[in-house]
């Protein structure tokens, strides 16, 4: 074997390693997220039962500091609601005249969540680095389900 086949073998294994020991990364994740320690939530999809699922589920992971407002956050997560479907019907009155209209709005369970690095949103025009359709029950599993779609992102 040559000097040369020797070193090259070593650098490859040298190589492997320091592969092996970094972290495995979610695709698409931006590396400026791996490195944020905290994260702030807005909660526009209404019901304190899920953002203070949400905070509980984030505290208990310890993997980021809750921030107390949206701009010292390096992550920003913005819960909304899913599934809202706004309804119109259109009837002739009994009368044969036009028109007896009603409204209505019905809602499914469940949030979507979007995540933004600080300075990236959001706001008109931004894009999430991350998203996700989570869906429960209640608005408790719902927080919960969030966050643990989050965190896969995450991986230790």
């Amino acid at each position: 074997m040559t000097v040369r086949s020797l070193g090259a073998g070593l650098l490859l294994v040298a190589a492997s390693f320091l592969f092996m020991a970094s972290p495995a990364r979610a695709q698409g994740i931006p590396p400026e997220a791996y490195r944020a320690k905290t994260v702030f939530i807005r909660n526009n999809a209404g019901g304190a039962q899920l953002e203070n699922a949400a905070d509980e589920e984030l505290s208990k992971w310890g993997r980021f500091t809750l921030a107390d407002d949206e701009t010292s956050a390096d992550i920003v997560l913005v819960f909304s609601k899913n599934g809202i479907q706004n309804t119109e019907k259109s009837e002739n009155k009994k009368d044969g005249t036009c028109c007896d209209t009603s409204y209505g709005a019905s809602f499914s369970p469940g949030a979507t969540v979007r995540a933004y690095l600080k300075g990236h949103g959001p706001g008109p025009g931004s894009l999430p680095f991350w998203q996700d359709g989570c869906g429960g029950m209640t608005q408790k599993a719902t927080g919960k389900g969030c966050i643990d779609a989050f965190k896969k992102q995450f991986p230790r």
